[in-house]
């Protein structure tokens, strides 16, 4: 089996190969199979990262879960940690670290009482991701950290791969928080029993 340095470099090589086109296509056929999973439609609370350079489009997405009235809370890097803010609309993001997209607006999620609730739901980013729910993420450690400081608040953890993402079996550390279910641009892979908690 592949190090985990292995497999970023790798799956990195791979997304590069993928031409706007084709993330376009992917991405689409990604969106469509969430938007139509009941543990999408019932939740209220949705944690979503901002797409950077080959990741699946997230920016249509959250324009649609928006539509949809559901509120949605994207990452912002603050020193050595990650926080979550609410926004409305794509104008309240501009380049933060790492060049991403970030929330320009002060709304912490942590001070929101609304975002207790237990419909909540979170896409995880990752550059490979395994049939039991293991996660190689950049390497930051930032979203093993956020999960496990407030596993109460995120309820489902689901990602958004590329098929060719998803292998068998990864090994990953102690330290490594898993995921529920992998959606892909061919399925949805469900590795626990995905009702909102």
């Amino acid at each position: 089996m592949k190090t985990k340095t292995e497999i970023r470099q790798y799956m990195k090589e791979l997304k590069n190969q993928l031409s706007k086109q084709e993330i376009q296509d992917r991405s689409k056929r990604i969106a469509s199979i969430f938007l139509a999973q009941p543990f999408y439609q019932q939740a209220e609370n949705i944690f979503l990262y901002v797409s950077y350079n080959q990741e699946v489009d997230t920016k249509k997405l959250i324009q649609l879960i928006l539509r949809d009235g559901k509120h949605v809370a994207v990452p912002k890097v603050v020193d050595d940690h990650m926080e979550f803010h609410e926004i409305t609309n794509l104008d309240q993001l501009t380049v933060g670290a790492f060049g991403i997209l970030e929330p320009s607006i002060n709304c912490p999620i942590n001070r929101n009482a609304s975002w207790e609730s237990k419909k909540n739901l979170m896409i995880v980013p990752g550059l490979a991701f395994d049939k039991s729910g293991s996660r190689i993420g950049y390497g930051g450690g930032y979203y093993d950290r956020y999960i496990h400081n407030y596993p109460e608040q995120i309820g489902l953890k689901i990602a958004l791969a590329y098929d060719f993402q998803v292998f068998e079996h990864i090994d990953i550390e102690s330290f490594d928080e898993k995921i529920d279910g992998v959606i892909t641009d061919k399925d949805y892979i469900g590795i626990t029993v995905c009702e909102p908690q």
